[in-house]
């Protein structure tokens, strides 16, 4: 139970969650597992709150299971109603002590000893998110409420603040000898921070847990649970000297990792300041066997600099809508399996390729379709401060996942492939039609046009990408998607057509050849019927041709 000086993270309601009616409320750890099978997705001030704060409880579970070792294991907790509760709470017993937030001794997650040469105390907006620089992520956030906020607040900032912090000169730690002249110079972002997210999420708490649950005996794309594999309360109390590429141990210990040493001012009636410094660096190069919450791309320069392979965190690109990147997301094309030791453009993250083995073994159902919430921070210059926080959900049935069964993810990548070819013929319907006005190439008719329809098939491709199934026919769903592209591109052609200026009917000569509207139009139909072959029966397209 709560203390009067303490503010244990095992009792006291300090995540928010969202519950079953979506309203929001504060749970403590240990009610965070008891109350899964009735609490929904965790959030917090910031979305990435809720990615670093779910990694944490992923963390606890797994050391508290010890495991899960395989995969029967793992279908014994999915079957079971609720969590291991007596296992969880046995564990909790064993690491309470390194859960209070303000111990004198070992508080959670912070140095107690931290300070610098001159005892400085900096304010809280060093860890409260703020996106652009200076800026309250939340306009309504007020410079009073900066001034002081409650322990529960700051314990999600502290969570967040060792995944995402941004890269920049921090304070200098008495002890640290990396400091120079009372700074600490950067070291870059938080772990998490360079990712690009991924968190499969279920019908409530409990399910999203266990989708994250990766076993022990999936080595090759996941190391997790070994024995030095441990989160820092398992671990002496670290100091105010930080290292520079400490190798990560496993999943769990990137889940946890200590990117920062922190020491609050406050108690539990509020705290008022903070002290930041540099923690553990870690650089992102090849690290896809240990953490499953992202992507990974091939990167020509690294392997290059490194003479080897390197793959990269695929982070996310906030301009860029994340269904057109699915390729990179889905096991069944971007499988970890590759026989070879050759590269590949992507490596799908470890926790997809989880939930495809899964449902290959039998263990999950085909029918069964998570949200794939994608997470992230992109930041500015030099990585210094927040610029934008991604959050994005795509849902994804399993069956898409299996690099056994590849063809349903084929489907849903081509459909992508389908859009992108549309794309580029309405890019370039756009420009015929500014330059036959007497623009000037790259006028950026192209573009606005471009991305005019893929922001027209952002609801409707989630909802044709929902329906894909064990029993859904592929062929006909393809030929669906056509037509919903197909129907996209006429209110915006209509208005590049509407719109166009008298000059741009008469045209002009352009390398050698006439553009004018009606031109440009025959050039569009032509490309579109290249572009969407299944949009349309043989007899329309017969007459399209004959048109044209």
């Amino acid at each position: 139970m709560p203390t009067d000086t303490g503010f244990n993270l095992l009792d006291e309601p300090w995540i928010t969650v969202l519950d079953s009616s979506g309203r929001e409320q504060q749970v403590s750890i240990l009610d965070a597992f008891e109350r899964a099978p009735w609490l929904g997705m965790v959030d917090g001030e910031v979305p990435t709150q809720g990615f670093a704060i779910t990694r944490l409880l992923l963390a606890f579970l797994h050391r508290a299971v010890d495991g899960p070792r395989d995969q029967d294991e793992w279908e014994q907790l999915w079957e079971a109603e609720e969590l291991p509760l007596e296992r969880i709470h046995d564990y909790a017993r064993q690491v309470r002590h390194r859960f209070d937030l303000f111990d004198t001794e070992a508080p959670f997650f912070q140095v107690a000893s931290l300070r610098t040469a001159k005892n400085e105390i900096s304010g809280l907006e060093k860890i409260v998110a703020d996106v652009p620089n200076g800026e309250p992520y939340f306009t309504s956030r007020s410079a009073a409420s900066l001034r002081r906020i409650d322990a529960a607040e700051a314990a999600r900032w502290l969570v967040h603040t060792h995944a995402f912090d941004p890269s920049g000169i921090k304070s200098g730690a008495v002890g640290d000898p990396k400091v120079k002249g009372g700074r600490g110079y950067p070291i870059g972002t938080g772990w998490a921070g360079q990712l690009g997210g991924v968190l499969p999420q279920g019908a409530n708490l409990r399910e999203t847990l266990l989708l994250n649950l990766v076993s022990r005996d999936v080595e090759t794309f996941v190391r997790i649970g070994g024995k030095d594999d441990v989160p820092p309360w398992e671990r002496e109390p670290d100091g105010p000297e930080h290292q520079d590429d400490r190798p990560p141990n496993g999943a769990i210990d990137l889940y946890t990792w200590q990117t920062r040493r922190i020491r609050l001012a406050g108690d539990r009636d509020g705290v008022t300041g903070v002290l930041l410094a540099n923690g553990d660096r870690i650089q992102p190069q090849n690290r896809q066997s240990l953490d499953p919450h992202t992507a990974w791309r091939y990167s020509e320069p690294q392997s290059k600099k490194f003479k080897k392979t390197v793959y990269m965190p695929q982070t996310h690109d906030p301009n860029r809508s994340v269904w057109r990147g699915i390729a990179a997301m889905l096991p069944s094309i971007s499988g970890r399996r590759i026989g070879s030791g050759d590269s590949q453009p992507y490596l799908a993250p470890g926790v997809l390729q989880w939930l495809g083995d899964l449902t290959s073994e039998g263990k999950l159902s085909e029918t069964y379709v998570p949200r794939v919430r994608v997470l992230g921070a992109e930041y500015g210059a030099q990585s210094a401060t927040y610029s934008e926080i991604i959050d994005d959900v795509l849902p994804l049935s399993v069956v898409l996942l299996r690099q056994d069964s590849p063809a349903a993810g084929q489907t849903a990548t081509e459909a992508v492939a389908d859009a992108e070819k549309v794309g580029t013929a309405i890019w370039s319907f756009a420009e015929n039609i500014a330059q036959a006005a007497g623009a000037a190439p790259g006028s950026g008719a192209g573009d606005r046009a471009r991305e005019q329809l893929y922001a027209a098939l952002e609801s409707p491709y989630r909802a044709w990408l929902a329906e894909l199934g064990p029993s859904t026919d592929l062929a006909g769903a393809r030929a669906e998607w056509q037509r919903i592209v197909d129907s996209a591109t006429t209110p915006i052609t209509d208005e590049l057509v509407d719109g166009a200026a008298p000059a741009a009917w008469n045209g002009r000569t352009i390398q050698n050849r006439l553009v004018n509207v009606a031109i440009a139009e025959v050039w569009f139909r032509a490309a579109l019927r290249k572009a969407l072959p299944l949009a349309r029966t043989s007899s329309e397209n017969t007459a399209l041709e004959k048109a044209v």
